[in-house]
């Protein structure tokens, strides 16, 4: 029996890059490594299955018939599934990935990336990077091109990307991004509890069936909640919406900051502390916070919405 720490090397295969305008893989229930080359006009793609003796580790890849073609300016990284359907995720996800491809690419070059039952990793890249990863999770850092994300299962993770615009369609699996800088972020989730933070850029965001906590936003920001709670913290510098149905809003701003507020639900509360001018009413409160400014507007559907004074992280 082999050793668990050892690690039998299928696949190393490199390609001049030279030509390339898009990398494109497709393999399911494998884990997908992304970054970049050390050398700009090379792609490499290295196939272990740790744990396993040399034997063991080709069987499983001549079964998932994993293999590389390059059509054009397209290099394609492909295999098949040896599992059951969908039904079998929480089986799979239970024990390690057996299959590991690391590519590693020139930054630039564009990737798409499928990997059902699987995960993906990808990091420091600057080409447009598509991952899909149904039944599984993604993990992009350091990315500084747009990035486009589905899947579900498991987690979602985005984090320290720099100019890269992000659009993403989530479910099931707990989502984190955070330390975005110049990054649009459009976000659809479902069951997804969410969190975001530290984000300089627009957000527009739907969480439907989970809570979502918003932490320190810098630009416009619009996000609904359906059946979950709203959390928001910070200091808004631009037009800020939020919206919750079924669940309770909370925002936290400092007790110094200027915004035009508007805050609405079955039953509304702002906390005394604040210097405010305006109108209240048990359902309503409009008005400004320290002089006003920029808008803020929040609204508890079938819940309570509230206003505190900002303390701690």
């Amino acid at each position: 029996m082999p050793s668990s720490s050892s690690t039998a090397t299928v696949m190393d295969a490199a390609f001049e890059a030279g030509a390339l305008e898009a990398l494109c893989l497709d393999v399911p229930e494998a884990r997908l490594r992304l970054r970049p080359h050390d050398e700009a006009d090379r792609v490499q793609v290295r196939g272990t299955v740790p744990g396993a003796d040399a034997d063991t580790a080709r069987r499983l890849f001549d079964r998932k018939a994993i293999s590389t073609h390059q059509s054009g300016d397209r290099l394609h990284v492909f295999g098949r599934r040896v599992s059951g359907g969908i039904s079998d995720w929480r089986k799979r996800r239970s024990r390690p990935t057996a299959v590991r491809l690391d590519v590693v690419l020139p930054p630039g070059l564009d990737v798409t990336a499928q990997a059902f039952g699987g995960t993906v990793e990808a990091s420091d890249l600057a080409g447009s990077v598509d991952l899909t990863a149904p039944g599984g999770s993604v993990c992009a850092t350091g990315l500084t091109g747009p990035l486009r994300v589905r899947g579900s299962g498991g987690d979602l993770t985005v984090q320290d990307s720099t100019d890269a615009a992000l659009t993403a369609q989530w479910a099931a699996g707990p989502i984190r991004l955070e330390r975005l800088q110049n990054t649009p972020v459009t976000l659809q989730a479902r069951s997804s509890p969410t969190t975001v933070e530290d984000l300089n850029g627009s957000a527009d965001i739907a969480v439907h069936g989970a809570a979502l906590t918003l932490r320190h936003l810098t630009g416009p920001c619009e996000a609904q909640v359906r059946g979950g709670a709203l959390t928001y913290r910070g200091a808004p510098t631009q037009d800020t919406i939020l919206r919750s149905v079924g669940g309770p809003l909370r925002a936290h701003l400092p007790l110094d900051h200027a915004v035009a507020l508007a805050l609405a639900g079955a039953r509304v509360d702002l906390d005394d502390d604040f210097a405010f001018e305006g109108e209240r009413t048990a359902h309503r409160i409009e008005g400004r916070l320290n002089g006003g400014g920029v808008a803020f507007e929040g609204r508890a559907v079938q819940g309570a919405a509230q206003c505190c004074a900002l303390s701690g992280a």
